[in-house]
């Protein structure tokens, strides 16, 4: 690292420490910014590392921040596994294990149809467990900033409570906080530095404002009590939310800190209470037994190949550039398993509506990622010349589906969709097409039967798996060719000229840019925008 160098400008492949090596940025604020890195002395395993100015403001100072983590150990709180001071350049950083989720501010800035009310309930009673530990310490550790960015939540719906760069100790007899410090609209009134010292309330107001948040799908809480004979703040709620959660919160959101809970064990105890009367309203299951699932922010599909050849990557090429021009946010990613050659194409797309990355994608630099200037779509293609292996690709890449903030993504599988990481993708994917073109002594039985085995699991993890047949011309075998599929093909795709297809591109366009056969291929798709459409809108 540069001794100049700002701490968000550090690149991919940059090493900290003689030991960890950047692979992207996790996020950034005020207090400083979080990178994915590749720990070189333990292949290569994921961490996650904050870098900050070393400082003493009144809040903690970063060595006290590591020093105090350090000593903490609990399942919804970051384990601290190593922190460096950077000597001249007068930087910390905090080395904690890597946690592959979303921020809850991720989750509602995206894709994402909000967290269903026991969801929320789940989310809750964890970092209440996490708060209830920070507050029996001694002395107490106040968390003091509750806020979505500072929440993560993994795919199964496990917890994390991170950033504690303006955490404090509770002083016994301190009259007042000795700085501002918070985050509007989630930091408690005495967080303003005239109201007395922050303690253990605190965080129970800060967790009331993110659960309000919550459940209002993303409304920051606003308490003017001139107002409140006329407006209820309360009324945004979502309509699962139960009466007694809305009690629940106004009590915690309180702006006298005598007016709430008492502790934040009273809050998880009146927590419990409101989640077993919830269950007895439900005639079966319990959510505390089998939590919903947390579903992506994002549609995945994956697409495959029958055979190879069969044109699972023209299709995927060609769908994302259909669904741009449908005005969708969409990513189109060339499956690292495969052989390079989407960059082949890409490069040569035309320079006024397509723009390269610098060289690699920000969270993996076995991608290059161009991005269409006219239409919400990005292609990440895999970079010929890759810069590095590691053992964590399979998280890395999960990652870099995270960060393409679009909301449809589709993965091009082709032929190589039995490996591993590829039948793990295949299960995630809310939509997994396979492609056959009427070579179909190509096909194999043992794979068809494998597809059937993997329809079922994809099937009941809330996915589903269609058939598209591809290549269609008139010849005499086509309604043979048509009945071997295993199912009815939800789409026919024409087969397109070749001369066609080249033309286009060495002219540095798709094909899909000429408006005829853009037109031509908009009707064949429609089976397929309906399909996804639908799982937009169920999601």
């Amino acid at each position: 690292m540069n001794r100049d160098m700002s701490i968000s400008q550090l690149n991919t492949g940059d090493i900290i420490g003689e030991r960890y090596r950047i692979v992207g940025m996790i996020g950034k604020g005020g207090m400083g910014v979080v990178y994915a890195v590749e720990d070189l002395k333990l292949g290569s395993m994921l961490r996650a590392v904050k870098i900050t100015s070393q400082q003493t403001d009144g809040s903690l100072a970063y060595s006290e921040e590591a020093v105090m983590l350090m000593k903490l150990n609990h399942p919804h709180l970051p384990q601290i596994i190593d922190y460096l001071k950077m000597g001249e350049q007068g930087y910390s950083a905090l080395v904690m294990d890597y946690f592959q989720g979303q921020t809850i501010a991720a989750y509602y800035g995206k894709l994402f149809a909000g967290f269903t009310y026991q969801q929320i309930v789940h989310i809750a009673l964890q970092l209440c467990s996490a708060l209830r530990y920070l507050h029996g310490q001694d002395p107490p550790i106040i968390h003091r900033d509750l806020k979505p960015s500072n929440v993560m939540v993994d795919s199964k719906g496990l917890v994390k409570l991170i950033d504690f760069g303006i955490s404090r100790y509770y002083k016994e007899g301190g009259s007042q906080d000795t700085v501002q410090l918070g985050t509007v609209g989630f930091a408690a009134p005495e967080q303003g530095g005239n109201n007395g010292q922050s303690d253990g309330r605190t965080d129970i107001y800060g967790l009331g404002a993110l659960l309000y948040y919550m459940a209002t799908g993303g409304t920051v809480f606003r308490r003017d009590d001139r107002l409140l004979e006329r407006k209820d703040p309360f009324a945004l709620m979502q309509a699962d939310v139960s009466h007694d959660f809305k009690a629940f919160l106004d009590r915690m959101l309180q702006p006298v800190p005598s007016s709430r809970y008492r502790s934040m064990a009273e809050v998880e105890q009146e927590l419990k209470s409101i989640e077993r009367q919830s269950i007895r309203k439900q005639e079966e299951g319990s959510f505390r037994e089998a939590p919903p699932l947390f579903h992506p922010e994002y549609l995945l599909i994956s697409m495959i190949s029958l055979s190879p050849g069969a044109g699972a990557s023209f299709l995927t090429l060609t769908l994302a550039a259909l669904l741009g021009h449908r005005n969708k946010s969409v990513s189109a990613v060339e499956y690292s398993g495969l052989r390079p050659e989407w960059h082949a194409i890409l490069s040569q797309r035309d320079r006024q509506t397509m723009a390269a990355s610098s060289g690699k994608f920000a969270c993996d630099d076995r991608y290059i990622q161009y991005i269409q200037q006219d239409h919400k779509v990005n292609w990440l293609a895999i970079n010929p010349v890759r810069m590095s292996k590691s053992v964590n690709e399979e998280q890395i890449f999960e990652r870099m589906l995270g960060q393409t903030a679009s909301s449809i993504n589709i993965i091009d599988l082709s032929h190589k969709w039995q490996e591993p990481q590829a039948i793990e993708l295949l299960r995630q994917s809310r939509v997994v097409i396979a492609v056959g073109d009427p070579a179909v002594f190509k096909w194999q039985a043992a794979e068809l039967q494998k597809l059937n085995q993997l329809e079922t699991e994809i099937q009941n993890n809330g996915g589903s798996l269609a058939w598209i047949a591809n290549k269609d011309i008139d010849f005499e075998g086509r309604k043979e060719w048509l009945t071997l599929f295993p199912s009815r093909p939800l789409a026919v795709i024409p087969r397109l000229s070749s001369h066609s297809i080249l033309q286009a591109q060495w002219a540095g366009r798709w094909i899909t840019d000429h408006a005829q056969v853009r037109k031509r291929m908009l009707r064949a798709f429609q089976p397929v925008f309906t399909l996804l459409y639908n799982e937009i809108n169920t999601n």
